[in-house]
């Protein structure tokens, strides 16, 4: 049997309700990329187009990646990710034709090695991601955006919160991530809502690899890919008189 990809306390509905929050962010986030890196092209193809028409390649290209990234701001879906990824792919291709027509035409000078380097990468992290989020395809584009704003808004009030003053929240030493210690559960969110996730008190335990030292270290299994988070001497006594205080259990009827 194939060992698991991550923990199954996040195949939870409130767990994968966060997961699904956290892949909209990521997308409409590289849908601003996308955007950005669509007007850029569109300017340098239309001015290339001055010097040779065949550059018109190049300007298309740019308007059909401003509009996949258009779309995927107003939608973030799949779909709208998979065209980001077909575009950068065209992009590159379109980048080494030139690049061969250029050296076989002795204009090797004019040859830019960042025009492969960047929409390779591109295509790369926008295919990977497609494949990391393509189970959770339908609960994307069926999820609200409003419940997104309030994720947005819950996050952005965790990392706005003094540590001094909050005995129930703690910080990484990167200052990337913090996690809310609750009466019986940890929510764990990353500062640009890239990872979100809410663990029990007992699984969290099994995450410290480390719990004997001063300065603690967890490792999640998260689905999109393994989360190390380190703390310094005071987050971790704070995790650590948390972890040592009673559970709370709820009153049973009478």
């Amino acid at each position: 049997m194939a060992p698991m990809s991550h923990d199954p306390v996040f195949d939870s509905a409130q767990n994968q309700a966060l997961l699904v929050v956290c892949a909209r962010k990521t997308i409409r986030n590289a849908a601003l990329l996308g955007v950005v890196w669509g007007a850029i092209n569109s300017v340098l193809g239309f001015f290339a187009i001055q010097v040779m028409a065949l550059n018109a390649g190049i300007f298309i290209l740019g308007l059909l990646m401003f509009g996949a990234g258009i779309m995927a701001f107003k939608k973030p879906s799949l779909h709208s990710l998979l065209g980001e990824a077909v575009v950068s792919a065209l992009l590159l291709c379109w980048n080494v034709g030139i690049t061969i027509f250029n050296v076989r035409a002795g204009y090797s000078d004019h040859v830019n090695g960042h025009g492969l380097i960047w929409p390779l990468i591109a295509a790369i992290v926008f295919f990977r991601q497609y494949k990391r989020l393509g189970h959770l395809k339908d609960a994307i584009a069926s999820m609200d955006h409003v419940t997104v704003k309030e994720a947005a808004g819950v996050c952005k009030k965790l990392f706005k919160s003094k540590l001094k003053e909050s005995s129930d929240i703690v910080q990484t030493t990167s200052k990337r991530y913090r996690l809310r210690l609750m009466s019986d559960s940890v929510l764990c969110m990353q500062r640009n809502l890239a990872t979100a996730f809410s663990l029990e008190r007992a699984d969290f335990r099994q995450c410290i690899k480390n719990a004997d030292k001063k300065c603690l270290r967890v490792v999640v299994r998260h689905p999109l890919g393994k989360l190390n988070y380190a703390f310094d001497k005071k987050n971790s006594e704070k995790i650590k008189a948390w972890l040592g205080a009673p559970a709370v259990t709820p009153a049973s009827a009478i």
